[in-house]
């Protein structure tokens, strides 16, 4: 037992008040009952006795050496929290998680579907205990559904619900993204629904059951995968391998290219970039000048160029390199390792490591805030050890329960949805941000898209015609029927699977009427969320400071990449670029081989949208008690630092960068494999001996056997063990590979593309697409939620707005303009629903 003081309850954070029971034991609950943790919640895990949680047992450890209390990944999730060991199949401690539960506002479980049932604490049970609990579900594929009891790890969710069809190099396998970085997208969103939840429950005493499935996160997600789904329900296009390449030719140019010392990323998205990318590594040769300027899309001398970039960035040093590109203006950055990332200027002047002290782990430095608000982030304790706080626990619950009481009083009548009422000004572009103010329109929120005719706030140009989209390929398939019509800009799926629910006016800000409307919408509005470039809103007189002077109780909520201040808080780029800067592009790759090995990972853009809506869930809390409003700094990179906690522990802990393993798994003998027929493959899971010996009984290879029991003999004879299995892989449709087995119990899936999930059994039992109808596209299946609940309304109304539909509500009803005034503009051009850009 330790002799640490007990961990105090905050009273003073966005999330104080709040009792979290966490019942899970991997990465995606723990993760999400961390967030709480972190902002103030009182979270006490559930640990089963002597063993504890999974990632307890998973490791990294100080010179891998197995240690319960040592575990990279477990103090990485688990700070904040206290623990307590129950046998749930004890009649005794049965009895005291119930009290627990009594005395909670939320449960978090990833018990396999059907196990807490087994142990008699099934949502039945718990709410008969506490009518407002919320429980929150978390599996791979739901609670219900003909996958429901399917064999599940990280790579077989990946291939059934992330992008892996589309990653990896032309002709090659299809590759994981590296990590766990799929249980944190989950874990996420898990606590973005727990929030909305909990918020609702605070007001109206109603309690919920959330159902996450972790594929159907996945599709949800802004990693392209949502859009995909879109674009293949437009247009029956399946987004192919060399979309997501690690170089790819016409109207981009993106990939790492490597430096002297590592490699860099590069994504030149448009010609302004082109055009500096040619002047910066032209060395002023004229002929080249005279070449390639103005030409992106270059056809025939596509490799020249790529090489001539190769050799460019091959004699010089990665940082140079990036500082060269960001003095020109091009999104270019440096591929950092972790130790890097740990010893760089901009992180640690950000403050975003914090040191603290473990009993057993000592001295380590912890990831910060995964981003900054009123009431926000505190390391209070570091992890705790097994059954730390079990005396403290059984000392309160000796005391008798006093009548409940909602942490915030009902002041209206009951809700369905618990954003209802809440009104958010959605002034977002590309991809995180849009994605967010989705999740926030999915709970209920009014969002109203401000839209000025003279930019592409959707990415589509007004000018787009048939005639141009023929030669793009893919590309072209994300209109309906491949045809991008009169409105182009209302009918790509690039923006149709994050339009749901939202509202769209026309309101050119840099104009003084566009910036006067926009004011008057700010004093009746509840959140504002931008994730412009930096000073981008100073620069039109729309400040924070200034719009929280306006309207005290506003949200403002921020997303810059790299925060708002420090030495790379400019720093130009994308998804991609600010994956290098954070450790986790020099993570990817092919297992042996280098970064460039590694399709396009967009995993920051999947990971801000769920980020984000929890955020400005805690941030509504936080102003229920307070009265107050304020700005909430959301730097996208620091969000999804979160993801890579476990290798910056143990970095300190070992002193080594992450390798770079492909669809490899430190303690599962995995892969994807090739299948019967082109480009077909299947991912298979080996986690145990169990495993193994069902897999030995499939492929016919007894002799086979003892080279594969026990973790050391796997990962020593792995070569020759995948050969096997990829030799009985190829004899097969991927599918039938799949479900055998899956059929012996060994996690499995087939590397599924976009068609093959519109017509997949399981998402159709569970109603997952949405089929909707809207005037510019006709009538087609979205992508549907990343979660659903039981207890309350997620909304999935009008599919998107029409640019500048709603210009008749927004200007007419909120701001009440007269008639003659919005008709007056109008007549000059200034309110409009035709995009001119």
């Amino acid at each position: 037992m330790s002799t640490r003081p007990a961990l105090l309850a905050s009273t003073s954070q966005a999330l104080s008040g709040l009792r979290v029971l966490d019942l899970s034991r991997w990465v995606a609950g723990e993760y999400a009952s961390k967030l709480f943790a972190d902002f103030g919640a009182q979270v006490t895990k559930v640990e089963k006795p002597d063993v504890g949680s999974l990632t307890r047992r998973w490791g990294p450890f100080p010179k891998d050496r197995p240690d319960l209390e040592n575990s990279a990944l477990f103090l990485h999730l688990n700070t904040n929290k206290r623990s307590i060991a129950l046998d749930l199949r004890s009649p005794a401690d049965h009895q005291m998680l119930l009290e627990l539960v009594r005395r909670s506002d939320v449960l978090i479980e990833s018990f396999r579907p059907g196990q807490m049932e087994k142990l008699r604490i099934g949502p039945d049970v718990l709410r008969a205990a506490n009518p407002a609990l919320v429980i929150t579900r978390i599996s791979a594929f739901g609670q219900s559904g003909p996958y429901r009891d399917y064999e599940a790890t990280g790579l077989i969710l990946q291939a059934m619900g992330g992008p892996m069809n589309a990653t990896g190099g032309v002709g090659g396998a299809p590759l994981r993204k590296p990590g766990l970085l799929e249980h944190y997208t989950i874990g996420r969103s898990a606590a973005q629904a727990t929030a909305a939840a909990a918020l609702l429950a605070a007001k109206t005493g109603q309690g919920s059951v959330i159902d996450i499935s972790g594929q159907e996160v996945l599709l949800a997600g802004a990693d392209r995968r949502a859009s995909y789904l879109m674009s293949a329900a437009f247009s029956g296009m399946i987004a192919p391998r060399g979309v997501r390449s690690a170089h790819r030719s016409g109207t981009t140019f993106t990939g790492p290219f490597k430096a002297s010392d590592g490699y860099v990323m590069l994504y030149v998205t448009t010609k302004n970039f082109w055009n500096r990318l040619v002047h910066l590594i032209a060395d002023a040769d004229q002929t080249f000048l005279d070449k390639y300027l103005d030409r992106i899309n270059l056809g025939a001398d596509w490799d020249a160029f790529t090489e001539h970039v190769a050799a460019w960035c091959s004699v010089r040093p990665k940082i140079e390199i990036m500082e060269l590109g960001e003095n020109a203006r091009i999104p270019l950055t440096a591929l950092l390792e972790i130790s890097e990332l740990r010893a760089h200027e901009h992180f640690r002047g950000r403050n975003d490591f914090v040191i603290a002290d473990h009993p057993v782990a000592g001295e380590l430095e912890y990831l910060g805030a995964p981003w900054r608000m009123k009431n926000g982030f505190a390391l209070r304790r570091t992890a705790p050890l097994l059954d730390e706080d079990s005396d403290v626990i059984r000392a309160e619950l000796a005391v008798p329960l006093a009548r409940p009481v909602p942490a915030v009083v009902a002041k209206t009548a009951p809700q369905t949805k618990p954003l209802a009422g809440v009104r958010v000004i959605d002034l977002t572009v590309v991809w995180s941000g849009p994605g967010g103010t989705a999740l926030l329109g999915d709970l209920g929120a009014e969002v109203i898209r401000l839209e000025g005719n003279n930019r592409m706030s959707r990415q589509v140009s007004a000018k787009v015609t048939l005639e141009s989209i023929r030669q793009t390929g893919y590309h072209g398939g994300t209109y309906p029927d491949k045809d991008p019509g009169e409105r182009p800009y209302d009918r790509t799926a690039l923006f149709a699977w994050h339009a749901r629910n939202k509202l769209s006016a026309c309101m050119n800000l840099e104009t003084p009427e566009g910036r006067e409307a926009a004011l008057e919408l700010v004093k009746i509005s509840d959140v504002l969320v931008e994730n412009n470039s930096n000073g981008t809103l100073e620069k039109l007189g729309l400040g924070h400071e200034e719009l929280l002077a306006l309207n005290p109780r506003l949200i403002v909520a921020r997303m810059p990449p790299m925060g708002m201040t420090g030495p790379m808080s400019d720093y130009l780029g994308y998804g991609p670029n600010f994956n290098a800067l954070v450790g986790i592009a020099a993570m990817d790759g092919y297992q042996g081989c280098t970064p460039d090995s590694a399709g396009e990972n967009y995993h920051m853009d999947e990971a801000a949208p769920a980020g984000l809506a929890f955020a400005v869930t805690a941030a509504l809390r936080d102003r229920d008690r307070t009265g107050v409003g304020g700005l909430l700094e959301f730097a996208q990179a620091e969000n999804v630092m979160q993801e890579i906690g476990e290798f910056v522990l143990d970095h300190q802990m070992n002193g080594r960068n992450p390798q770079i393993l492909g669809n490899a798994d430190p303690h599962s003998l995995q892969d994807v494999f090739p299948a019967l027929g082109t480009d077909q493959w299947v991912a298979v899971s080996v986690r145990h001996d169990q495993d193994w010996r069902a897999m030995v009984e499939l492929i016919g290879h007894p002799e086979l056997l003892q080279l594969g029991i026990g973790q050391v003999a796997r990962t020593a004879n792995a070569a020759r063990l995948l050969q096997a299995v990829a030799d009985w892989t190829v004899t097969a449709s991927a599918a039938d590979a799949a479900r055998a087995c899956q059929a012996a119990g060994v996690p499995a899936a087939k590397v599924m593309n976009e068609m093959e999930l519109l017509d997949d059994p399981h998402l159709a039992e569970r109603k997952w697409f949405q089929q909707r109808t809207h005037s510019s596209l006709g009538t087609y299946r979205f992508p549907g939620h990343p979660w659903r609940a039981l207890g309350f309304d997620t909304d999935f109304g009008r599919p998107l707005p029409g640019f500048g539909e709603d210009n008749e509500y927004v200007y007419l009803t909120l701001l009440g303009y007269s008639r003659q005034k919005y008709e007056e503009l109008q007549q000059r051009g200034l309110v409009t629903d035709v995009q001119l850009a």
